[in-house]
């Protein structure tokens, strides 16, 4: 009796099993939300991390910063000037950018989060470059806001 008893048991237990095995795979439909990408650094409502263009108020100068270029032009025509990049430190309601030119000379770029008028258009942020010993003053937005130079 023990023999059959074990035999029905196994049976019983493989049934079981095999019962557990059927239908159609489970599969997780659930909807993996998209990742919210990291705003980059903001001034007077600016993402700096996207192109900006600074423009001369008084001297035809500008200038393009956007990640891995700094372009200056001294002015409308002339030969573009590519800084070394890099990227700015934000303090204090202003964002240093703090680089050289290709000569070694020294330049430090300084944008507020002040409106500021260039001509007829009115910019979010005010910039002062600094390029060796000469100083500039200028408007910045973003490119598509600004416009050509």
């Amino acid at each position: 009796m023990e023999e059959g008893m074990r035999l029905f048991l196994t049976m019983g237990l493989a049934l079981a099993l095999a019962a557990c095995g059927g239908g159609d795979e489970v599969v997780n439909n659930s909807v993996t939300p998209a990742p919210t990408p990291t705003p980059g650094p903001m001034l007077g409502g600016v993402d700096l991390s996207k192109p900006v263009r600074a423009t001369g108020t008084g001297v035809p100068w500008s200038m393009d910063i956007a990640p891995g270029t700094i372009a200056f032009l001294a002015a409308p025509k002339a030969a573009r000037a590519d800084f070394y990049p890099v990227s700015p430190k934000l303090a204090e309601g202003r964002a240093v950018f703090e680089t050289q030119t290709p000569e070694a000379e020294p330049v430090t770029i300084t944008m507020t989060g002040e409106a500021c008028t260039a001509g007829k258009r009115r910019l979010p942020l005010a910039v002062a470059a600094r390029i060796g010993t000469r100083t500039l003053q200028g408007c910045a937005g973003p490119i598509d806001y600004v416009g050509q130079p």
